[in-house]
């Protein structure tokens, strides 16, 4: 009951004026103070396949971005939060000039989308449509043409590639993929709003939370997570209860998130490791990453664990199964920041250019 009236109060602060509730959402949301200038030469994990899948980090996730849309010849459609690297820009830009059947969608919130990345695409005749979503944004970061897909955790800022983030290429994307962007290109017109049905690997919105809960809950012997913003009382409640019943829970937090603070010490206080990211330079700990069994299940994609993603964001997030591969580059990457993480966040300064969420 103390759950839900808190759930109650914070939704209905956060809809007492348009101007509070743009700061609430944001906060909600996971939107660190920017930051940029990040030189960061820290190791991440190499590009990694899974049947038709590849798991890729940081640049690599820039560079699969580039490939898809210099590779397509029929549609290039782009669904991202933010969006302003002036590379992925250009690359649109030439396919649009190619004939392509080149479209964008952005959230209609995204200060970098719309200060950076809606003027160039329209100058360059790219047509380009904002989404606004009711009391959240529409976070979700999806790339789909006839090359291929690339859904996951990361931005198309112009900063975005030094973040601790990943995303996945499929070279074979089912009609899901597409049918995400038709539906958010129509609503963002003024079209119908009805959501349409999806398939595996794809969820969206509140489904996204049953798969993540479900997950924890048929943990048998090890969960490895890596958390933007942890926050969501029923995914920590499942987390805990898996710690408690034996299973091997390991966590990384980003030290920016005054909320983790609270998930670190709940999970802690029930056996698990909880460790938060130490930054090499400026960037974020921004991956949204929970994988269960070594892979028997691996959920990626925009989501943060929280109420404000699960409730009113737009997210998108692949739930994959039996991929011991991903499980073994996450695993290269967890258990190096875990070991030179810290127990409490590092204080530190923010600069002013860089958003995240």
């Amino acid at each position: 009951m103390r759950r839900m009236k808190v759930r109650l109060t914070t939704c209905w602060r956060g809809i007492l004026s348009s101007a509070v509730a743009v700061v609430m959402l944001c906060a909600l949301a996971g939107c660190g103070v920017p930051r940029s200038g990040t030189t960061s030469t820290r190791p991440l994990p190499a590009p990694v396949q899974e049947g038709d899948m590849t798991l890729v980090w940081g640049k690599d996730v820039k560079q699969a971005a580039l490939d898809l849309i210099r590779a397509s010849r029929q549609y290039c459609w782009l669904d991202m939060y933010e969006l302003s690297d002036p590379d992925i820009l250009s690359a649109l830009a030439d396919a649009r000039r190619r004939g392509v059947d080149t479209r964008v969608v952005v959230d209609a919130t995204e200060s970098h989308s719309q200060q950076t990345g809606v003027p160039a695409l329209q100058k360059a005749g790219v047509p380009v449509a904002s989404l606004r979503i009711s009391h959240g944004i529409s976070h979700i970061k999806l790339l789909v043409t006839d090359a291929g897909a690339l859904m996951g955790g990361m931005n198309f800022g112009a900063h975005s590639w030094d973040n601790n983030d990943a995303s996945v290429r499929v070279d074979h994307p089912n009609p899901s993929y597409r049918t995400v962007f038709l539906w958010d290109w129509s609503r963002a017109r003024g079209g119908a709003g009805g959501k349409p049905a999806l398939h595996d690997p794809v969820y969206v919105d509140g489904a996204i939370e049953r798969q993540v809960v479900r997950a924890i809950e048929g943990a048998h012997s090890e969960i490895d997570m890596e958390a933007f913003d942890l926050s969501e009382w029923d995914v920590l409640d499942a987390l805990t209860a898996a710690a408690k019943r034996g299973v091997a829970v390991q966590v990384l937090l980003d030290p920016g998130q005054s909320q983790n603070r609270k998930a670190a010490s709940e999970l802690r206080a029930a056996g698990a490791t909880v460790r938060f990211y130490k930054p090499y330079g400026n960037e974020w700990m921004h991956a949204k990453i929970l994988d269960v069994d070594g892979g028997s299940t691996f959920i990626i994609g925009s989501a943060n664990f929280t109420h404000q993603a699960y409730t009113y964001n737009h997210e998108g997030d692949l739930v994959l199964h039996q991929v011991p591969a991903f499980h073994q580059a996450l695993m290269q990457n967890l258990s190096a920041e875990l070991a030179r993480g810290t127990t409490q966040p590092v204080h530190r300064s923010y600069s002013d250019d860089e958003g995240a969420a």
